[in-house]
């Protein structure tokens, strides 16, 4: 678990387990950590947990600032070994994630936040939740319902049949509308009083 230690200006210090989401820190009574009298600010910063397991610090626009390591910072992830400064109050900063620092002796007591305990099991309620966790959740297939109209093939025998039989007139009566045309171009009189004349004959 990660932990702070607060260092007093009287010498004595407090060391506090960090294990919730995010901890306020600063003189007011209000806050998660309250730092003793000094130059902190009310509400100097705020610890919060980040996605390494650790904590990350952002400076509340206090008006000593908030420095780590000995640099000013606005936010900054904390890693184990840390020194903080809120205004004029040290602390240092602990954590399980050893990453290159010295090792920490943790013989002091320490104040947990948010230490929460598992919920009393119900008979009950173990025997629901033993059978929601057997539930098997079989992913649904859904149909589409066939179609009840039939759909008329374009390669049907009744196509091709009527295709051919509006062909079959439709060429004939082209061809004769050429000849008629054709005999009035070339001897100056409609096809069909030819026709006339020649039946008459």
């Amino acid at each position: 678990m990660p932990k702070i230690i607060i260092y007093h200006p009287d010498g004595s210090s407090a060391k506090y387990g960090l294990n919730g989401p995010s901890f306020t820190v600063g003189r007011a009574d209000g806050n998660d950590i309250v730092l003793p009298a000094g130059a902190a600010s009310s509400h100097h910063a705020v610890l919060k947990l980040n996605e390494t397991g650790d904590y990350t610090v952002t400076d509340l626009e206090s008006t000593n600032k908030t420095k780590v390591n000995g640099s000013s910072v606005q936010t900054v992830p904390l890693r184990n070994g840390d020194s903080l400064l809120f205004g004029d109050i040290a602390a240092d900063y602990h954590s399980e994630i050893v990453i290159a620092s010295a090792p920490f002796r943790d013989d002091q007591p320490t104040q947990i936040y948010e230490q929460r305990s598992a919920p009393p099991i119900i008979p009950g309620a173990a025997a629901a939740a033993a059978k929601v966790a057997s539930v098997v959740v079989v992913p649904q297939v859904i149909h589409r319902p066939a179609s009840t109209t039939p759909r008329r093939s374009t390669h049907s025998p009744d196509g091709g049949c009527f295709a051919l039989v509006v062909f079959s007139l439709v060429l004939p009566v082209a061809f004769f509308a050429g000849l008629v045309i054709r005999h009035h171009q070339d001897k100056g009189e409609w096809f069909w009083n030819y026709l006339q004349q020649y039946l008459h004959s």
